[in-house]
């Protein structure tokens, strides 16, 4: 069985055209810029501890925070001084390497 060629619209290679062999297409949407992660607060109700934040930045967000490169950081993370961590304090999560804000925060206020 042949599908019709009406209800197929195809996107050019090149995706500056409007017009494809006669036939009209809608322009694909282009992505916009992903909102940043918003922080996840967890209440312990009755222990007196409070809220606590669970957020957790990237490699390439704590490099922009500190205006310090990629590189940089990585450098640090691998880097002892003195049985020192240098730069500030991460977690990995499998292969994952994320930066606690509250971690973050001391690191940022401590220097």
């Amino acid at each position: 069985m042949r599908a019709s060629t009406d209800a197929i619209r195809m996107t050019p290679p090149n995706g500056s055209a409007n017009q494809l062999d006669g036939q009209f297409f809608v322009e694909p949407e282009q992505p916009s810029k992903p909102l940043p992660p918003q922080p996840v607060r967890v209440s312990h109700a009755g222990n007196g501890h409070g809220v606590q934040s669970l957020r957790m930045y990237t490699e390439e967000q704590v490099a922009d925070m500190l205006q310090v490169s990629l590189s940089q950081l990585r450098k640090w993370r691998m880097k002892k001084n003195g049985g020192k961590q240098l730069g500030p304090p991460f977690r990995k999560i499998g292969r994952l390497v994320r930066y606690p804000e509250s971690a973050l925060l001391a690191y940022i206020n401590s220097e």
